[in-house]
């Protein structure tokens, strides 16, 4: 009789240990398509993702730096020419 009662405490904590076994599985694979579903939209899905779109206006807010740079380059070129022509005579 002992040893059918061993066998039975065995058998009661195999089935849950496999009971939370299942459980923990079930969560994972929740949160690992939860994750997916995160990855493609930052990364796109055969499409323009989020990160695609902040690399794209990256690169025109440094065109933009290079643009306002080459107009103040401008301006204060042709006012130092003013200023030359106007106090120099």
């Amino acid at each position: 009789m002992a040893s059918n009662d061993t066998s039975e405490m065995i058998l009661a904590e195999l089935r849950e240990l496999r009971s939370t076994y299942n459980d923990w599985a079930q969560e994972v694979a929740g949160r690992l398509a939860a994750l997916e579903t995160d990855m493609k939209s930052v990364v796109g899905n055969g499409r323009k993702g989020r990160l695609e779109s902040i690399e794209e206006d990256l690169e025109n807010i440094k065109n933009w730096r290079w643009r306002i740079a080459g107009i103040s380059t401008g301006v204060s070129t042709v006012l130092s020419i003013i200023g030359f022509l106007l106090f120099h005579h």
